[in-house]
């Protein structure tokens, strides 16, 4: 059996391609953080970390207006015991509906907990979510190949 090189060459590189993202990476869509592709990583979480989350039961509610069941992609930017202020937050969500802030604004960072944001104003981040336990952290992230940075 003879098989054509020219056809089985760039479909062997797409599926190769195609297996490493399914398993070493995260594709974001989103403007909460630049669209892209983002490799895992296996390092400490520090600020200005990019980190993957499941949100929490408490948060659900929230999160499943504009997700249902997807990970959230964010960068950290308070860790536990550190002081944090909230971005402004806004009080209609992308879609024109009304959508709270977390409060409060500013504070120190509970033990445990993280304050997340996203590149927008409307980012579904801390200031709507609130803190992010240590432990809903999937994985951390690094940008790998993203568009507009």
């Amino acid at each position: 059996m003879k098989y054509n090189t020219k056809i089985m060459l760039p479909c062997t590189l797409f599926f190769a391609a195609c297996f490493f993202i399914s398993q070493y990476c995260y594709i974001n869509a989103s403007a909460s953080l630049p669209p892209g592709i983002y490799l895992k990583i296996s390092r400490a979480i520090a600020n200005g970390s990019y980190v993957v989350f499941h949100p929490t039961a408490a948060q659900q509610p929230l999160v499943s207006r504009y997700v249902k069941n997807t990970p959230l992609m964010k960068r950290v930017a308070a860790l536990p015991g550190q002081a944090y202020q909230l971005p402004p937050a806004s009080d209609i969500d992308s879609k024109g509906r009304t959508i709270t802030a977390f409060e409060p604004k500013t504070g120190i960072v509970p033990a445990n907990h993280l304050v997340v944001v996203g590149n927008t104003k409307f980012s579904l981040d801390s200031r709507y979510i609130g803190f992010v336990p240590q432990s809903s952290i999937i994985d951390t992230i690094t940008p790998l190949w993203v568009f507009g940075l």
